[in-house]
């Protein structure tokens, strides 16, 4: 007798609970054996930092991703390695085209990106364009609404290095970490000059105007 689309339906949701039930089992199984308890059980559920961690355990890094990328979207593998020298920067980009925030002075995170995974990997960016005049703050909280984050310095770096011809066409602002100087924070800008690709910075509290673009990551 051929099933119907309704009984196929209940079938195919009773398994996927029932795979969600193998699953957690799973988990709280290992967690016992280790003398867990359900405070620990519940860390799971409660602590993004941590269900980061075990999605890194469990998937790869490298691995193909299942979601399609969108328009302007970019799929690129990081490192997270620190940065080249000052000396090392301008034999890439040529003399004069590096900020000297790239001296080796540190960068600190902005608070949205300051529990980020740095586990080597694919990650997925994308290139924004608000297309109005905004500044960094309203930028980074209306594509948090969307599930993005802002790329930092070394995410910055290896964009660049896959896509350096991004920044010939458009200025690309990079809001994720910053460095200090006189007490000002700088953030990372790719862009060109004369020609020249330039590693340069621009100031987080400033108004970015209406023709440049943004570097996000999808969480």
């Amino acid at each position: 007798m051929r099933q119907s689309k309704k009984d196929q339906g209940i079938k195919e949701v009773l398994s996927d609970l029932g795979f969600a039930f193998e699953f957690f089992k799973a988990i709280a199984h290992a967690i016992m054996v280790k003398g867990g308890t359900m405070q620990h059980m519940r860390r799971v559920v409660k602590e993004g930092e941590l269900q980061r961690k075990i999605a890194d355990l469990i998937v790869p890094p490298g691995s193909t991703i299942t979601q399609p990328l969108a328009g302007n979207e970019y799929l690129v593998p990081v490192t997270y390695a620190p940065l080249s020298s000052y000396a090392e920067l301008e034999q890439e980009f040529g003399k004069g085209n590096v900020s000297y925030i790239f001296d080796g002075r540190p960068f600190t995170k902005h608070a949205s990106c300051s529990d980020i995974s740095e586990t080597p990997g694919n990650k997925i960016f994308l290139v924004k364009h608000f297309g109005r005049e905004i500044n960094s703050d309203t930028a980074i909280a209306e594509m948090d609404r969307l599930s993005y984050r802002p790329a930092t310095h070394i995410e910055a770096y290896a964009f660049q290095k896959v896509h350096p011809y991004l920044q010939r066409e458009f200025w690309i602002v990079v809001l994720g970490s910053f460095a200090l100087d006189d007490n000002i924070q700088y953030v990372v800008v790719l862009g060109i000059n004369s020609g020249s690709r330039f590693f340069g910075r621009g100031w987080f509290g400033n108004g970015w105007n209406a023709g440049n673009r943004f570097l996000f990551v999808r969480k």
